[in-house]
């Protein structure tokens, strides 16, 4: 299977699925039929507004948790909720204390993204619904008394959030099976991009090879820590669940997939010329991409529950075992000092295979047995003051964020009081869909909020002249309610556009519709604007500022998993929770560092600074990182030799180096030259005496390995400070 073919499942198992999308439209669907009957059989058609609204900020709230959790976080969104909407009810004749209000209450719910996603999700609908509580009140054609807009909201979102508990009661384990897939395919997408390295592709294609595989590895990484973050909201609900056990295996099987995958052993290109004429380059590449195809077998498998076939994978890992058989009984001279570490390459791609075929042989289990590597955190008051106080900072992105929602907001509304906009809430609404906290995330939203809201005002206008019988109208706007839930994490113009004519049907039930269109229209693009603004001027979040620190924390944390890894060939007892607690966090900062990298490029161009450079840096440190992986998949104590001593020496000073580089950085100092003491370790190396003894062998290897990436790092490092500072950086005394 190509990688093309590969990406378009991925593709079309996220617009089918991303977070259970498909029951997501299910539930919005029943709620909004159920909203529209209850207006349409109690004669009160003008309650349709607040109702949808309702229903939409509380689908917008949802998490991921199960049943129990659900409940919880309902009870949080609706105590959020009812407090929010008589609030706005109560202070918004008193523009001044409003506007005020406005600013206060975004900042602090923004901040609440520190807390995590799930509190971040909930605090973005309680904002949400807080301006559609604006636009009803701005829309009422009479007096109403001050509980109805607060309490029909209310309502809304608990029958909304009825039914997201029932289903999560009745299909307890949708979710976690879909993000279990979507790891497993962005695991297979992985081993297909690293099949490719296998014979070795040119240098210039290796370069643009591995920025890809760096990439993809931050997918793989994303996908890893959601399947994580579900995992955990549903350990305690259900303690004696042996299904949920099962799941949980899944994703240790995964990660063992996944850190065998991102291990690099020795030089691939010296392989690739040593072994130019045998046929095990080729085997190597067949099984890698094999193993990718069975990776998605099994995400297909959990998905729909059938039985897993990985005959092909088997296959091709017997045609590498006989082909380094026979290259170790006819292996030429030149060839047998490279062949010990083909062989642990071959060593680590079975035991690849291995961990694909626990897969297959996975029972319902105990929970407590399968959750016991699983730490869960304890979620105290203090701990959530403290969360929140350690981000309160501009070097925080949650506090960037959290200041620019809050003046842009508070812009957004002055403007409306100004101009004496119509239904000008609807600016403030745009700037708390438009306005992310990156530049190229927000540019990239502006563009495709505007184009939705001009597709979706022409659909309205055609929509409600062909079909002016309201009952259809309605019927249009559930169609659109529920096209909109199902494509906004995937496809945001046709989510807009659907959005925005149900919300031209709705108003033309209680006032004309075509009054809308145009108001609609303006306030989008002043919204819009005012997010590009601030996003561009407040406190903005330009990568290229930000990469540096992201590039130390990385190296910081990639010498932090080395030097728990070198244990592992030290000592007999090693605690294994902090060991995947410092792998864990590795992996994430190799995927932030390229994630960043990723923005910068979509940045303007004045701000795209010294991209190539990035590039080979972000290249070079993600292919260390692989070098450190594999001493995680090749982990266990050395046989007592006299120059294990001098590994662990090599290793202490990779680790020092590495935490040299980071503090560089941060301190905006020069790095030093240390071409001399590199070669000479890398002498005391080469002269190491390796015996007979395998481990030894791969930990000499990888080491070297090592230090010709950190060498090759600090240069890059170096040029890039001199080109960036030049004379304003402080030289290292």
């Amino acid at each position: 299977m190509s990688i093309q073919s590969f990406k378009f499942s991925l593709q079309t198992l996220r617009k089918e699925g991303g977070i259970s999308q498909l029951s997501y439209g299910i539930r919005v669907f029943i709620a909004l039929c159920g909203a529209m009957a209850l207006s349409w059989g109690i004669n009160q058609i003008d309650m349709v507004i607040p109702l949808f609204l309702g229903i939409i900020a509380s689908a917008l709230a949802e998490t991921e948790d199960g049943w129990q959790g659900r409940v919880r976080a309902l009870l949080i969104t609706l105590v959020l909720f009812i407090i929010t909407a008589f609030g706005v009810r109560l202070l918004m004749p008193y523009p001044w204390v409003f506007g005020i209000s406005i600013a206060l209450v975004a900042f602090c719910l923004s901040m609440c993204g520190a807390l995590g996603r799930r509190y971040g999700v909930m605090a973005q609908a309680t904002l949400i619904l807080a301006v559609y509580t604006m636009i009803g009140l701005n829309q009422a054609t009479h007096e109403m008394p001050i509980w109805y807009e607060p309490v029909l909201l209310s309502f809304g979102a608990l029958w909304y959030g009825i039914l997201s508990v029932i289903w999560a009661a009745l299909f307890a384990h949708v979710t976690l099976r879909q993000a279990l897939t979507s790891l497993y395919i962005e695991i297979g997408l992985y081993l297909k991009l690293k099949s490719k390295f296998f014979p070795l592709p040119t240098r210039g294609a290796v370069d643009s090879l591995r920025l890809d595989l760096a990439q993809q590895h931050g997918q793989v990484v994303v996908a890893l820590n959601r399947v994580r973050e579900i995992l955990v909201s549903r350990i305690d609900s259900n303690p004696t669940n042996p299904r949920l056990g099962r799941y949980i295996r899944f994703y240790f099987i995964a990660q063992g997939i996944h850190e065998r995958a991102s291990s690099s052993h020795y030089n691939y290109s010296d392989l690739a010329e040593t072994f130019f004429h045998s046929d095990i380059l080729f085997r190597l590449q067949r099984q890698l991409s094999e193993a990718g195809t069975s990776c998605r077998k099994i995400g297909e498998a959990i998905h729909g529950g059938h039985a897993i076939d990985l005959r092909d994978s088997e296959e091709t890992v017997a045609g590498v075992l006989r082909s380094i058989d026979y290259l170790e009984r006819e292996a030429e001279p030149t060839q047998w000092r490279l062949f010990r570490s083909l062989r642990q390459l071959t060593d680590n791609v079975i035991a690849l295979q291995q961990e694909l075929d626990k897969a297959r042989q996975l029972e319902d289990i105990s929970l407590s047995d399968a959750s016991q590597q699983i730490p869960q955190p304890r979620v105290t008051f203090r701990s959530i003051l403290s969360q929140i106080a350690d981000q309160l900072t501009p070097k925080s992105q949650v506090f960037r964020h959290a200041v620019r929602m809050s003046l842009a907001l508070s812009c957004g509304y002055a403007i409306i009081q100004n101009m004496n906009l119509s239904v000008g809430y609807w600016v403030m609404l745009t700037t708390l869909f438009v306005c992310l906290p990156t530049f190229g995330s927000t540019r990239k939203r502006l563009y495709e909020r505007i184009a939705g809201t001009v597709i979706g005002l022409v659909a309205a206008w055609a929509l409600i002249t062909l079909f002016p019988v309201e009952v259809i109208q309605l019927v249009i706007a559930v169609t659109a309610g529920v096209v909109f839930f199902l494509s906004r994490n995937n496809r945001y113009v046709l989510a807009t556009a659907a959005i925005t004519l149900m919300v031209v049907c709705c108003f033309n039930q209680v006032s004309d519709g075509y009054d809308v269109i145009w108001p609609r229209l303006i306030d989008t693009l002043i919204g819009s604007i005012i997010s590009w603004l601030a996003v561009f001027f407040i406190l903005p979040d330009w990568s290229h500022r930000q990469l540096p620190m992201t590039f130390a924390e990385g190296l910081r944390r990639s010498a932090d998993y080395l030097r728990e890894l070198m244990r592992f060939y030290q000592e007999d007892n090693v605690s294994e929770q902090v060991y995947r607690h410092s792998r864990r966090r590795a992996y994430n900062a190799d995927a932030l560092l390229t994630s960043t990298l990723v923005s910068m490029q979509q940045e303007p161009g004045h701000f795209r600074r010294d991209t190539e450079l990035w590039q080979r840096l972000v290249i070079r440190s993600h292919t260390l990182f692989n070098y450190i992986a594999a001493f995680s998949a090749h982990r266990g104590t050395l046989i007592e030799q006299p120059s294990n001593q001098l590994l662990a020496d090599a290793g202490n000073y990779i680790v020092e180096s590495l935490q040299e580089v980071a503090q560089c950085l941060e301190q905006k100092q020069l790095v030093t030259d240390s071409s001399a003491e590199f070669e000479r370790l890398r002498n005391t190396l080469e002269d190491c005496p390796s015996d007979d003894d395998e481990r030894h062998y791969f930990v000499q290897s990888q080491l070297q390995s090592l230090l010709g990436q950190l060498e090759e790092i600090r240069r890059l490092t170096l040029e890039l400070q001199v080109q960036v500072h030049g004379e304003h950086i402080k030289d290292v005394k």
